[in-house]
């Protein structure tokens, strides 16, 4: 998705910040002009005070706060969560990636969720991005959609190394919210990996999205860490 993850020493002070903020600016000044790269990103812990100094001294800006969260596949099952009229639910067909683009940039219109992230990205990077994220299987990106019209996406990757399913992406069209559908989306998603070998979910969320943690902690996810997110766009 032409995104990248830059990662820095931690800071021993001020000083030492600066100077690795001057080594981030060189960094992103020569990652501009490779074609396969458009977004940077970092991530430091709440209390990496330092190191956080260095990324925007490095000309890198504050996106979100993340809380990581998880929950086990197959612990508190979820209540069978009820579609709206008309709802429905079905797996992702890869010979329609044009419907996808066009799904998840809706979905991101008044967005909760790193605002402004989706517009530093192309639909197309964006679903490169979530192609490359874990083993991608199809089977295991559900589309929602209302009267035969796509509204929303649960994408669900396995990741074996930290033995978890991770939730890539869930997000819903702004004229299907608020009717349960996240809920659904959830329940059917565990439902696709109950038989699957790793024991957990796993997610992160941005702190800010209060309906959407509310939403993961009222389905079983408990928060683990956080981190700080930073972001530059080398268009920009």
């Amino acid at each position: 998705g032409r995104a990248a993850l830059v990662m820095a020493s931690a800071p021993r002070d001020h000083a030492h910040a600066a100077e690795l903020g001057q080594l981030i600016a060189t960094v992103l000044s020569e990652s501009a002009s490779m074609p396969e790269v458009r977004l940077v990103q970092a991530l430091s812990s709440p209390g990496e005070t330092l190191r956080s100094t260095a990324w925007v001294a490095g000309g890198m800006r504050h996106l979100a706060s993340l809380d990581y969260m998880e929950r086990p596949i197959n612990g508190t099952p979820l209540p069978q969560a009820s579609l709206p009229d008309g709802m429905e639910l079905a797996a992702w067909d890869p010979a329609d990636r044009a419907m996808l683009e066009t799904l998840l940039a809706e979905t991101y219109v008044e967005t909760l969720d790193c605002p402004g992230l989706a517009q530093m990205r192309t639909p197309s990077d964006i679903v490169d991005g979530h192609l490359a994220a874990g083993e991608h299987d199809p089977s295991l990106w559900t589309i929602a959609r209302s009267h035969g019209r796509p509204v929303g996406a649960l994408l669900l990757a396995p990741s074996p190394p930290t033995d978890s399913v991770e939730v890539i992406y869930l997000g819903i069209a702004a004229e299907a919210r608020g009717r349960g559908l996240g809920r659904a989306l959830l329940a059917h998603g565990l439902g696709l990996v109950t038989d699957r070998p790793e024991r957990m979910m796993a997610l992160a969320v941005d702190a800010r999205n209060t309906p959407a943690t509310a939403l993961y902690a009222r389905t079983g996810f408990r928060t683990l860490r956080r981190r700080e997110a930073f972001v530059a766009h080398l268009d920009a």
